[in-house]
């Protein structure tokens, strides 16, 4: 089934440009609304897995707020929030940066560490059910694709041209 007719459209998308488009936010949301759904019996959100996974990643190294906003695409407010919340239930501490009083360096707890061990193995599940079905190459592709977007949009937004 294809784009317009999943949407319930009345009239064809008129470029396939802009279907592209509207295939890549559509499908961002889908898979946001699984996150949801997987995350919703636990005691995290996405959001919030996603900073104890780069923790994680960051091989036992604490991470500073910012850096996670950075890997995370989100905003300084909104990582202000995860973090306190994490910080609430025990997953992770916030520590003084050593040389910079500005900056909150942010480190895994041993809970954090076992919470985010504990969730892995179905997220990643997820995954692999999520890109069933589509070949490796395939996956390359899209991932090429997507870094080319990214990489117009980057341009666009240097250049100031995201005005109307």
């Amino acid at each position: 089934m294809g784009l317009a007719e999943e949407l319930g459209l009345d009239e064809p998308i008129q470029t396939v440009e802009h279907e592209s488009l509207l295939n890549i936010i559509y499908t961002g949301t889908m898979i946001a609304r699984a996150a949801f759904r997987y995350f919703q019996g636990t005691a995290l959100t996405d959001a919030q897995f996603n900073v104890l996974v780069q923790l994680k990643c960051a091989g036992g190294r604490s991470l500073s707020q910012s850096a996670l906003g950075r890997r995370l695409v989100v905003n300084k407010a909104d990582m202000t929030g995860i973090i306190d919340r994490l910080e609430r239930t025990g997953l992770v501490v916030r520590m003084p940066h050593p040389k910079d009083r500005r900056v909150h360096m942010i480190a895994m707890t041993e809970k954090g560490k076992e919470m985010a061990d504990s969730l892995e193995p179905g997220y990643l599940e997820g995954v692999h059910r999520l890109m069933m079905g589509i070949p490796a190459e395939e996956l390359k592709d899209l991932n090429r694709v997507l870094e080319a977007i990214r990489k117009n949009v980057a341009q666009m937004m240097s250049a100031g041209r995201t005005e109307r």
